[in-house]
C-alpha cells in the first residue's frame, strides 16, 4: 500500500511538472504606413498695380482663396485681408495705411482647405501727381507758342516710350514653353497650378531627360519683364532660382541675376543661350 501511495505521489508530481503553462499572447506592433506629405500647389494670383495713393489692393485669384497683404514675407500682421469671389475670383481689399514709394508688399493667396499658398511681391509705384499736370498748364500759359510746340513734341516722345515699355504684360508664367534648338538639344518648361514646375530636355526631338519635376515655385517680378522664379523640386529640401526676361507676352530669354543673357547648361546639354516661346 505504501509503495502504491509513493508511486501515485510521483505521478502527481510528474503531472504537475509536465503541465502545459498557457503562453502569454504577444500582440504584434501595429503596422504603420508611411504617408509622404502631400504637396499642394498654391492658388493662382494676379495683382493690379499698387501706388502710393492706393487705398485698396485688387486683382484676381483662385475662387474662394483667402487674400492677405503683408509688409514683409510671412509677417504676422496684415496690411489688408479678404476673400476672392467664389464666382469670379476677383478681390478688392482695403489697406490699413498708405504705402511708401518703392516699398515691396507681399500679396498672398491661400487655399483655405489645404493651406497651400502662392504669393507675389509688388513694388509700390509713385502716384501720378496732379502737380505735374498743374506745372504743364502753367508753363503753357506763360511760354510762347514755340515752347508749347516743343512741349507737345516731348509729350509724344514720352507717349511712344511708354508704349514701347508697356506694349505687353505678363501676369503669370502658367503654360507650356518650348525653347530654341542648340547643339541638337531643346527644352520644354511647363508651369502649372496643379503639377507645379516641370522641365524636360530633348535631343533631335526625342525626350532624353526630365530635369525638374513637380516643383513648387514662386514668382518675384523684379520689373514687369524681368522675373526671378524660385522653385523646389519634389523630394528636395533646397530651392533653386531661374531668371527670365520677357521680350513679349509669349517669349522670354534665360538671363542671370543682372538681367543679362548668358549661356546656361541644361542637364547633359552643352551650355547655350536659350529662348522660350509659348
Amino acid at each position: 500500500m505504501k509503495k502504491f501511495m509513493v508511486a501515485l505521489t510521483g505521478l502527481v508530481t510528474l503531472a504537475t511538472v509536465g503541465a502545459t503553462v498557457p503562453a502569454t499572447a504577444i500582440t504584434p506592433a501595429a503596422t504603420t504606413t508611411a504617408h509622404a506629405a502631400t504637396k499642394h500647389i498654391g492658388p493662382s494670383l494676379s495683382v493690379k498695380a499698387i501706388s502710393t495713393s492706393s487705398s485698396k489692393v485688387a486683382g484676381t485669384a483662385t475662387k474662394g482663396s483667402k487674400v492677405t497683404v503683408k509688409a514683409t514675407k510671412n509677417a504676422k500682421k496684415n496690411l489688408a485681408s479678404g476673400t476672392a469671389s467664389k464666382t469670379t475670383g476677383k478681390f478688392s481689399i482695403k489697406l490699413s495705411k498708405k504705402l511708401k514709394k518703392n516699398a515691396n508688399v507681399y500679396v498672398y493667396a491661400t487655399n483655405p482647405k489645404t493651406k497651400a499658398y502662392f504669393y507675389r511681391i509688388i513694388r509700390v509705384q509713385a502716384a501720378s501727381t496732379k502737380a505735374a499736370t498743374t506745372k504743364k498748364t502753367t508753363t503753357k500759359k506763360t511760354t510762347t507758342k514755340k515752347a508749347a510746340t516743343k512741349k507737345t513734341t516731348t509729350k509724344k516722345a514720352t507717349t511712344s516710350t511708354k508704349k514701347s515699355t508697356a506694349s505687353f504684360s505678363v501676369k503669370t508664367p502658367t503654360g507650356t514653353w518650348k525653347s530654341n534648338t542648340a547643339n541638337k538639344y531643346s527644352q520644354k518648361m511647363v508651369f502649372s497650378q496643379k503639377t507645379g514646375f516641370n522641365q524636360y530636355l530633348y535631343k533631335n526631338g526625342k525626350k532624353v531627360k526630365t530635369l525638374v519635376s513637380y516643383a513648387k515655385y514662386s514668382v518675384d517680378a523684379k520689373t514687369p519683364t524681368f522675373w526671378k522664379i524660385s522653385y523646389t523640386p519634389k523630394g528636395s529640401k533646397s530651392s533653386k532660382t531661374l531668371y527670365l526676361r520677357f521680350t513679349s507676352a509669349k517669349k522670354f530669354k534665360i538671363v542671370n541675376s543682372k538681367n543679362k543673357v548668358v549661356a546656361v547648361k541644361a542637364g547633359v546639354a552643352p551650355a547655350a543661350k536659350w529662348t522660350f516661346t509659348k
